[in-house]
């Protein structure tokens, strides 16, 4: 397509969309879009201020750059006048002026290149003495890779996104509902009791932000430096509560705030903050964000190239307790099936989660393991070797499906899984080669071919590589693959499965309990037709009907003999309580005995011939009552709530970055130490000590615990490979820490 065309199909569908008469966000669900709703946004602004010109691809003509000639002249002015301006200074002025948000790494190479770097005025420094803790040695860190830039960038782009959206200015004249139930704009038992108000509050983000008013969100006034002071106490949660939650920050340890991120939030303000964040719905771009991040980060850590790369997916289900119906799936970790929500995470080779999504429900790894792994190529398409490296995904048993693993047919990447005990058969495996040793274990290798029938598609047959590992001990495993022979040995593949649990399953395991990734922090919920039961519901229906027609003889007698039944039953027990039964014996004068067991024997009687009658047509009167019951069980049962996914993965995108930081600080500061993340909280991050600031320079002093003489003489040895990396904190101060009693 030329850029003409390109340019004239964008002119036409947006007069499309305009000239609709239904919402935005329903043009774009039901129909064939060429680009997103922001591209939409985008365009528009774009034709409103340069016209059909402004749309055609300039990038031929250079670069975009954020540090233009104008805040160039502008930067110029203001550190020549004062050079002791510092560089988070300068990055807040210049978002207050052009409403550019540079990096600290952009402001500071900029400074060094006009030789106007921060001089500190020698006025006698004082030194300020506060609280710390170990926990300023994760925060450091986050400093450090500049994850912090990556979560404020993201959130300045969707803020300002929104502001030049219609729905922005729409919505400026929404007032406060219920204004009359308020004190001082703060809600109150009264408001919070309004039914309108119960009903409202749980509801889908969707819904909401219909009748958002977000120029009353605090979050479009904050400077950038507030943003990222905020996203540091989101990152530092784990730090200073025992569960992850918001509500927690204003205990004792929730404190700690003031000296990890500056400010000593209370959960009120932070609730309001990631509130209005689900409100932007920022979370995929977050997930996106974070994920190029930390590949970019791990990639260039490294420095280790290789031709074929590991992708270990797994997932992890958290019960959500409701009275509600929601969508179900088993929940391991209780051994129920139950309303949930499920992550499915993807890590790389050495155990670092890099990506997620969120799922109502049970997760199907194997139906959703190519689409992630699809978003996630979109994200490495920037790396320089894309074209030379292969990638491997390695999934565990969830994802052995002949369905899923025919979809691998038509991708560029190889997985490796592992059958189950009833997908195993000896007449299914053939072209059997000669068994080999396992180089890296004590097993027996036998490669081979395996013919698995879809389920899903009668009498179609899948025909992969399997290798068949005979442990040992006596145990045996098949694993199958698509990865071909020439390139990978049998022991190679069993190795690279196989390492999924000390390279990650054991990791993962440590790390999501340490940040509880496996609590739902809070949901919406929408009710909607649950089409599968409902279709359920109707055939059985139609079954119970067709049945009925069919034994409408038979039903009659037993009709009539349940009408005789039911005047004998009621005078047997008018008999029954005129008795009394005293050491199991019945007690009743002759004559009503006679008439009980007469009246016994007439409804025994009507009883066999009951069962005579059912045994003419014994099957479809089975088939009838397992109908019956079953259209009790799944009655009112058609409709069910969809839970809003928006702020549990807003907060496990914070949690993802907690466990990548821990991880890096293992890996450069403690020579690849493995710990477990609880006993990273209780041995390092919880040592207390003081902090000694001046205007250039902050110092952490921690206490020494001497109870653990081993772990205080690695961490002196990590604490100065920390201080070799010359980190500085937001307010441009070069941070050093030491340990001493």
């Amino acid at each position: 397509m030329s850029e003409s065309e390109r340019v004239a199909e964008i002119i036409e569908t947006i007069r499309k969309i305009r000239e609709s008469n239904v919402s935005l966000t329903a043009y774009f669900s039901e129909n064939t879009v060429p680009f997103s709703r922001a591209q939409y946004y985008r365009y528009c602004k774009i034709l409103q201020k340069s016209g059909e010109e402004g749309l055609y691809d300039k990038r031929e003509e250079g670069n975009y750059i954020k540090l233009t000639d104008q805040i160039k002249n502008y930067v110029l002015a203001l550190v020549t006048e004062d050079r002791a301006l510092s560089s988070s200074q300068l990055q807040s002025k210049i978002f207050n002026q052009f409403g550019v948000y540079l990096s600290l790494s952009c402001l500071n190479a900029y400074r060094a290149s006009l030789s106007l770097t921060k001089i500190s005025v020698n006025k006698g420094e004082e030194i300020t003495v506060e609280k710390s803790n170990g926990g300023e040695i994760l925060t450091s860190l986050a400093y450090f890779t500049g994850i912090l830039d990556t979560y404020t960038t993201t959130l300045i782009e969707v803020i300002n996104e929104i502001k030049n959206s219609p729905l922005f200015e729409k919505n400026k004249d929404i007032g406060e509902d219920h204004p009359e139930a308020r004190l001082n704009g703060q809600f109150t038992k009264e408001y919070n009791q309004i039914p309108s108000v119960r009903e409202n509050r749980f509801k889908s983000i969707d819904d909401k932000i219909q009748w958002k008013n977000y120029s009353a969100m605090n979050i479009f006034s904050y400077s950038a430096q507030t943003i990222s002071r905020y996203n540091l106490a989101l990152l530092s949660l784990p730090l200073v509560t025992s569960n992850g939650k918001i509500s927690r920050v204003n205990r004792v340890k929730g404190n700690d705030l003031s000296f990890l991120c500056g400010y000593n939030y209370k959960d009120a303000s932070l609730s309001r903050y990631i509130a209005e964040i689900k409100h932007l719905k920022a979370s995929d771009l977050l997930i996106l964000a974070v994920a190029k991040f930390w590949i970019d980060f791990w990639r260039n850590e490294s420095n280790q190239e290789a031709i074929f790369v590991c992708y270990y997916i797994d997932g992890n289900t958290k019960p959500l307790w409701s009275s509600n119906r929601c969508y179900k799936g088993r929940v391991t970790m209780l051994g129920r099936v139950m309303n949930c929500l499920e992550n499915v995470f993807i890590h790389d080779s050495h155990g670092h989660p890099l990506y997620f999504q969120t799922f109502q429900g049970h997760a199907d790894l194997g139906k959703h393991a190519l689409t992630m792994v699809t978003k996630l190529n979109e994200i490495l398409e920037s790396s320089s070797n894309h074209a030379r490296v292969k990638r491997i995904l390695v999934m565990d048993g969830g994802a052995n499906g002949v369905k899923t693993l025919r979809a691998f047919d038509e991708s560029d990447e190889y997985f490796i899984t592992i059958l189950d005990d009833n997908q195993i058969a000896e007449r299914k495996f053939k072209h059997i080669r000669e068994e080999q040793r396992y180089d890296h274990g004590k097993a027996d290798l036998v490669d081979c071919q395996i013919e698995l029938l879809d389920s899903t598609d009668k009498g179609y047959v899948y025909e992969c590589r399997a290798i068949i590992v005979k442990w040992d001990n006596g145990k045996q495993s098949v694993l199958v693959t698509d990865i071909p022979y020439d390139l990978l040995n049998a022991s190679e593949v069993t190795k690279k499965y196989f390492d999924r649990w000390p390279f990650q399953e054991k990791q993962f395991r440590d790390a999501k309990s340490g940040v509880n990734i496996q609590r739902i922090v809070g949901y919406g919920k929408k009710i909607e037709r649950y089409t599968q039961m409902e279709a359920k519901h109707s055939e059985i229906c139609k079954t119970i009907t067709q049945l009925k027609i069919k034994l409408q003889t038979p039903l009659q007698e037993l009709e009539t003999i349940d009408l005789q039944l039911h005047d004998l039953y009621l005078k047997e027990k008018i008999l029954r309580e005129q008795s009394i039964i005293c050491q199991g014996n019945r007690i009743l004068n002759e004559n009503d005995l006679i008439e009980l067991e007469t009246i016994e024997k007439q409804i025994n009687k009507w009883q066999r011939q009951k069962k005579s009658i059912e045994k003419t047509n014994k099957d479809d009167f089975i088939k009838l009552r397992r109908s019956l019951k079953e259209e009790a069980r799944i009655r009112n049962k058609d409709t069910v709530y969809k839970i809003d996914t928006e702020l549990d993965q807003i907060m496990t995108c914070f949690k993802l970055s907690f466990i990548n930081l821990c991880s890096l600080f293992l890996t450069k500061c403690m020579d690849h130490e493995k710990f477990e993340l609880q006993t990273l909280f209780e041995s390092i991050f919880l040592l207390e000590g003081v902090a000694h600031i001046t205007d250039t320079k902050k110092t952490i002093q921690l206490t020494i615990n001497t109870k653990e003489p081993k772990m205080m003489g690695r961490l002196k040895n990590a604490l100065s490979i920390l201080n070799s990396l010359n980190i500085y904190d937001s307010d441009n101060r070069l941070l050093s820490f030491q340990i001493s009693n």
